[in-house]
């Protein structure tokens, strides 16, 4: 017999019920949907192979692991507090509600306001870098692919529509199959990692502890070593945004 919600676990009307919110929305996505969505939104893997070369160009190898660990543990810092406001308040609008909360009486509208405006540019902005990061990554293939092949911008301009094109078709025509192809995509992207590492591990060459946690470089010119370093750091930012 299966106990009630109530009794161990408040189930999810409940809780925005006690925040004064009733359930419009129609849920789709379970655990391991939600699971494969999180994981393949940071594409952490694949982020650090593309921009790989800017880390290892400005700051090398010793600048890449450190700005890895400074950027991993801001980023956990940050979520630490968001992970802890999502679980007292999940309400979908997430920070600009969580702002609204928490802002003094005076001020919680306008706040309120300003960060709703903040995220909805941030995920425009996110949208946009990763439908063009895709689109030009397509074009990489057709370049790797045909040696007579001749690279326009206006080219990956129209592949990067094309993707536009994809994920709207798949949100807005048959939403209800996003939480299967979010399942489906994770199993790409933990088989991806498992054979990109195994292939570099095999078949790359393999230097000294001292060269990968010692050894800074300065390939792009900078004025300083360590001007250097802030804009390889840049590239594990973006590994985490």
């Amino acid at each position: 017999m299966q106990a009630s919600p109530s009794l161990f676990e408040p189930a999810d009307d409940q809780v925005l019920a006690r925040l004064g919110k009733k359930q419009v929305l129609k849920r789709r996505f379970g655990f391991w949907s939600l699971f494969g969505f999180a994981a393949c939104e940071l594409i952490t893997w694949e982020t650090v192979l593309a921009l790989f070369s800017q880390g290892f160009t400005n700051g090398g190898p010793g600048g890449l692991v450190y700005g890895f660990i400074i950027a991993w543990s801001s980023t956990f810092s940050v979520y630490t507090v968001i992970s802890e406001l999502a679980s007292l308040a999940p309400i979908a609008s997430g920070q600009y509600y969580w702002t609204y909360m928490l802002c003094p009486e005076r001020s919680r509208v306008f706040m309120s306001y300003i960060i709703g405006w903040l995220t909805t540019l941030a995920w425009i902005a996110t949208v946009t870098i990763e439908t063009l990061f895709a689109g030009t990554m397509l074009q990489g293939i057709l370049i790797l692919d045909y040696d007579d092949y001749n690279p326009k911008d206006w080219q990956g301009t129209l592949l990067t529509w094309a993707v536009i094109a994809v994920c709207v078709f798949i949100n807005t025509v048959i939403p209800g199959a996003l939480p299967r192809i979010e399942i489906v995509t994770v199993v790409f992207h933990i088989a991806g990692f498992i054979a990109i590492l195994t292939v570099l591990w095999a078949c790359g060459s393999h230097n000294s502890a001292s060269f990968v946690f010692a050894t800074s470089m300065n390939e792009g010119g900078g004025p300083t070593q360590g001007l250097s370093y802030c804009v390889g750091f840049l590239g594990n930012v973006a590994t985490f945004v």
